[in-house]
Parts: structure tokens; sequence; C-alpha cells
């Protein structure tokens, strides 16, 4: 009685439904034009949180068609004033960052050329809780984002500090180089596609930590000890693990 009363259950049991595979074409937008050469490549991780998915693109499109024009614009200006044009060029690649239970991050690298010296490299940060459905801000993962930042600050500042003295040698005391502030930096969990995110990330462009000819700093560090409790609940295992006894 009792193994023909499992067997009931197990067939009453709902089927969950495999995620639907998405096309490869889903993940790319292209679009070129004599004034203009745009792409978006997006992390294939993103095939399991099609809500995600579907919202990066629209938004991608819509930036798609919004540099359309601002090319074309360009191009006719430098048309009617007799000057050369040169073709502007986009891009922008997301690739994953961590993927927890809880969390799916990623980064994006955006380059961009609209005719100036040099193009400009820039980046994006995008976290999305799977329960919930919806994205998160980076001060969102904590309860008190002042106490948090007050403590993950000066270890971004000594973690830039030696990515600096190991490109120059030295941190040079100007403005130039001198720390930027977290909170205006695209900071991520960080941990790839393993179930923990045990480490953060912060993505620092030209111009901002240093000249242009030293490239973008890309600063990895754990997370302090000391930010564990600020952390807010149901992220504190996709961050730091189980609790230690």
């Amino acid at each position: 009685m009792r193994s023909g009363f499992c067997a009931i259950a197990l067939l009453a049991a709902p089927v969950l439904a495999a995620p639907r595979p998405v096309p490869a074409s889903d993940l790319l937008i292209s679009r070129s034009s004599p004034e203009i050469d745009w792409r978006w490549r997006m992390a294939p991780e993103t095939a399991t949180a099609p809500a995600l998915l579907a919202a990066m693109r629209g938004e991608a499109l819509k930036e798609a068609s919004r540099a359309r024009v601002e090319a074309a614009s360009d191009a006719a200006s430098a048309k009617t004033a007799g000057f050369p044009f040169r073709r502007h060029a986009a891009s922008v690649d997301w690739s994953l960052a961590a993927d927890t239970q809880r969390l799916l991050a990623l980064t994006g690298e955006t380059s961009s050329f609209t005719g100036g010296a040099h193009g400009n490299i820039g980046f994006a940060v995008r976290i999305w809780d799977k329960a919930a459905r919806r994205s998160l801000a980076f001060d969102a993962l904590f309860t008190n984002w002042p106490q948090a930042r007050a403590i993950l600050q000066p270890a971004f500042c000594k973690a830039l500090a030696d990515e600096q003295r190991q490109r120059i040698g030295t941190v040079p005391r100007d403005d130039m180089h001198a720390c930027p502030k977290l909170a205006e930096q695209p900071a991520t969990p960080w941990g790839g596609p393993t179930p923990l995110a045990g480490q953060m990330r912060v993505m620092v462009a030209p111009y901002v930590a240093g000249p242009y000819a030293e490239g973008s700093y890309i600063v990895s560090l754990p997370w302090p000890e000391a930010v564990r409790p600020l952390v807010k609940p149901v992220y504190r295992h996709d961050l730091f693990g189980p609790s230690v006894p």
C-alpha cells in the first residue's frame, strides 16, 4: 500500500519543463551601415534567465537604433561642412561574472569610436536576482550600504594601488592616480561559473585612475570578512558560503 501511494504521488508531482533552448541569434545583434558598425554580444549563461535576456536585448536594440541615427546625423553634418567623415564603431560584450544559487551577475565591456583621436572603453554590470526575477544595484546586496561602503572602499583602494604598482612600478601621488569612489565604479560579485561568488570585482575605465595610455584597471579582491554581517541574509550564502559555526 505504501509503495502504491509513493507511485501515485510521483505521478501527481508536477514535471518541471526544461528551459527553452535559446537560439544563438538571440545572443548577438549586429548592425552595419556606411556610417556605423555596431555589435552586441550576450553571455550564453543568460539563456537560463529568459526575462533578463529579453530585457537586455530590448535595451540593446534601442541603443543600436539611437547610435545609427547619431552616426547618420554626424555623416550628414560632415558632408555639409565639407569635412571627411570617419565611420563610427561600437561594441558591447557581456560575459559571466558569477552564477550562484540566487544571483546571476554579468559584466559588459563597451567600446566606441565616433571620430575622435581614439576610441573609448567603458564597463557595465548587471546583477540579476533569480528568485525575485529582477535586476539589483550593487548596493542592494547590503542591509546598510554606507557602512558596507566604509569597509569596501579602503579594501578596493589597496587592491587598486597594488595593481598600479605592478603596472607602472609605483603609485604617483597626483589627482590622476587617486583612488576613485567605489560607488561610482561598476562593481559586481565575482566567482565565474562556481556556486560561490567569493570575490568582488571593480572595473575602472581609462582616465579614471590614470592616463589613457595605462588602460583599464580590473580589480578583484576577496570580500572582507567584516562586511559579512552587512550582506543581506538572502545573498550571504552566495557571497560567503555556509556560515562558520
